[in-house]
């Protein structure tokens, strides 16, 4: 009987906050693509274009030359570290002038310097570079237009059936010369690089939206001088940009098109095509945007809840737990979001969890629930309430001293258990984990070692446990958890019987997930 009584409401859910990890809430995980624009509003006139197909990620640096000519830099290949920077080499090239390209573009490149990209946050990239021995580090953001960003996943899928066009654009037969497109709604912001007149790098700016018969028209701006790269401080670099024509694109499909322009009353077409050199391809979409320097920026490694939200795990026996977020309310006159489990397959026992969430923590206050296999249902509360940074940067440890104070009936007796909890969380690192629903690149690591004691009354008995636990877990600040392994044991001493203990190992890992309206896989 003990044992059914200790598998009841309060047991149940302190084997899988154990199991999950505080917070275990938070959901699951998905890699991050960094595909896209990145630049500094207070400096804007400069910024990198990113191309992220898993294994390396391309940027093209658009800035002015030491003259303060509009100019441009490839970082060639920038592979993924053991820290998870991307670190690539720096080129400077020159070509043929656009207005003559009719085969291979660009001439011998030479390598200029070095450069390396961090990403703290989805939103927020570090950018170290070092160009003919002047180093420099900047902060950037992720592109916004009109309230809306791209929001982009690696995708095994043929890109011919892409439906958003953010990406490279290229003819392979005269390389050296490239489009690169931020899509957004009906709207086509880009960069086009090439060279001028004097076979220097040159770039031209457009934003084109769409036309009834399906076509992206817009003026073409030309970049002309500027601060130089290594000058621009805090102030608007952009110094000369004029408009010199029009450009117009049509694509065939989510991997081919035409690319149209007319400058001085000639007009050129040419066959473009999507870039495509790494391991997989990059699909985008436009979301609502993140003011950066809310709590998502920086070192999270969860995303804030939210209604509607929902995540399926699997543990290894192939058991699945479905987790929802489906509402908000109230727990003691604080607001609260509601995330609530069910075993699939069994609407037998509902467990909801009530989760305070603040600009800098999430505070886990408590839950009810109920499991009608053991006729019980009841209430559990964390004393003090348990707090959780939102910001976690490698090296963090966090020590909690808590009780889980859990009040149930079960079988029809009256249950209380106090589970006075010890628990170390480490955040060790970043690595690549694979899931069901696919490799997740550069997740938070952690290793979070709990010691339990807990004594039930229940019918005049005294039942006490003691368990002792690791979890090893790898979350991503896309969606959250994305595997945890656990290994706990447990001691349990009852009078007039001897102790006896059991090893458990478990598994949890992400099979599905739809978080703010996108599904996973």
């Amino acid at each position: 009987m003990f044992k059914q009584i200790r598998t009841a409401l309060g047991h149940r859910r302190l084997a899988l906050s154990l199991a999950l990890l505080l917070p275990a809430s938070a959901g699951l995980a998905q890699s991050i693509d960094y595909t896209g624009g990145w630049w500094r509003a207070d400096e804007s006139g400069w910024g990198l274009f990113t191309i992220d197909q898993g294994n390396v990620l391309l940027p093209t640096w658009f800035t002015y030359d030491v003259q303060g000519q509009a100019s441009w830099f490839v970082i060639g290949g920038a592979s993924l570290q053991s820290d998870g920077s991307y670190l690539g080499d720096v080129y400077r090239f020159t070509g043929v002038p656009f207005t003559q390209i009719n085969g291979r573009a660009s001439e011998t490149g030479t390598k200029v310097g070095s450069a390396r990209l961090r990403f703290p946050a989805r939103d927020r990239m570090l950018f170290d570079y070092t160009i003919d021995g002047i180093s420099q580090s900047k902060q950037l953001d992720r592109f916004v237009f009109d309230g809306q960003q791209l929001e982009c996943s690696g995708s095994s899928a043929d890109p011919a059936g892409f439906s958003n066009y953010t990406a490279l654009w290229w003819n392979p037969d005269q390389s050296g010369w490239g489009v690169q497109i931020n899509h957004v709604g009906d709207l086509l912001s880009a960069t086009w690089y090439t060279y001028g007149e004097d076979r220097k790098p040159a770039w031209f700016v457009f934003n084109a939206t769409r036309q009834a018969d399906g076509r992206y028209t817009g003026p073409l701006l030309r970049g002309r001088t500027g601060t130089r790269f290594d000058q621009i401080n805090g102030q608007p670099a952009v110094g000369q940009i004029e408009e010199v024509g029009t450009v117009s694109l049509r694509f065939t499909n989510g991997a081919a098109g035409e690319f149209s322009y007319t400058i001085g009353g000639s007009t050129r077409s040419v066959q473009i095509s999507r870039a495509e050199f790494g391991a997989r391809s990059s699909e985008c979409r436009s979301v609502p945007a993140t003011p950066v320097g809310e709590p998502s920026a920086g070192d999270e490694c969860y995303p804030p809840l939210r209604v509607g939200d929902r995540f399926l795990l699997q543990d290894g026996s192939g058991g699945r737990i479905e987790q929802r977020v489906t509402g908000t309310s109230t727990y003691k006159g604080r607001p609260v979001f509601v995330l609530e489990d069910r075993i699939v397959g069994d609407n037998s026992a509902t467990v909801r969890e009530f989760i305070e969430q603040t600009d800098t923590h999430r505070i886990y206050l408590g839950g009810e629930g109920f499991i009608r296999s053991a006729n019980a249902q009841g209430t559990y509360e964390y004393e003090p309430p348990v707090e959780i940074p939102r910001l976690t940067p490698v090296g963090t440890e966090l020590r909690r001293s808590y009780v889980v104070k859990n009040r149930y009936t079960a079988m029809g007796m009256q249950v209380a258990a106090d589970v006075q909890t010890e628990q170390l969380t480490v955040r060790t690192g970043s690595a690549d984990v694979s899931a069901p629903a696919g490799t997740f690149n550069g997740a938070c690591s952690f290793d979070t070692r709990v010691t339990l004691n807990s004594t039930v009354n229940v019918a005049g008995f005294s039942v006490s446990t003691r368990t002792e636990g690791r979890t090893l877990l790898s979350a991503h600040p896309s969606v959250g958890t994305v595997r945890s392994e656990q290994e706990s044991t447990s001691t349990t001493s009852a009078a007039g019987a001897p102790p006896s203990s059991q090893t458990t190992r478990t598994t949890s890992v992400l099979v599905e997930a739809e978080v703010n309206g996108r599904r996973y896989p």
